[in-house]
């Protein structure tokens, strides 16, 4: 059982769960190289986070549970797969920049939907050249008795496939490619 690295400094995140947009505050707790203190609207806790493997031990003393196993793995960049108490949620976090940075760019470019942990592949929905959407699944990764469902990180065209219903994967594996296009290159 690791504790995190001391925060030195406040991080001011914007985090988008099922659509919904927060500005999320986390800030370090005086004297404590553990404990950060998480704020929204008009929401606020203390956490002491404990890193895992795969994720966090989170316990909030101020709140009506004592404690939880929260698991974070990356899937695609500014994106992450959330799981508590067997469900599992997409996030999208960013602290502003990469939001400009985004919109400055545009999305053109590959974007790999990844294996969010180490499972065995029961399903691949698509194949090189077919067109996508944000959000569409594309593969479906099964782990500790639980299927995965993995979703397209953007509106694009599959551009590679690199697995195959049977296969064994270790987390971060690149199962899907999508090459992103502006909406007008993909309509068909």
């Amino acid at each position: 059982m690791t504790t995190m690295a001391p925060f030195r400094r406040v991080l001011r995140l914007h985090v988008e769960i099922a659509g919904v947009l927060r500005h999320v505050t986390v800030e370090p707790v005086a004297g404590d190289s553990s404990h950060v203190l998480v704020s929204w609207d008009d929401t606020r806790y203390v956490v002491n986070a404990i890193l895992r493997a795969g994720g966090f031990s989170l316990t909030m003393p101020n709140a009506p549970w004592a404690s939880r196993e929260v698991t974070c793995h990356p899937i695609a960049p500014g994106e992450v797969l959330l799981g508590l108490d067997g469900r599992h949620v997409r996030a999208r976090v960013g602290d502003g920049r990469r939001a400009r940075q985004t919109a400055v760019a545009g999305v053109d470019g590959d974007h790999a939907v990844v294996a969010p942990m180490p499972g065995r592949v029961v399903r691949v929905s698509v194949e090189p050249g077919d067109v996508v959407t944000r959000g569409q699944g594309v593969a479906a990764v099964e782990a500790m008795k639980m299927e995965n469902e993995l979703a397209s990180p953007v509106d694009g065209i599959v551009s590679e496939v690199r697995v195959t219903e049977g296969d064994s994967v270790e987390a971060g594996a690149v199962l899907v490619v999508v090459e992103a296009e502006l909406a007008d290159a993909v309509a068909p």
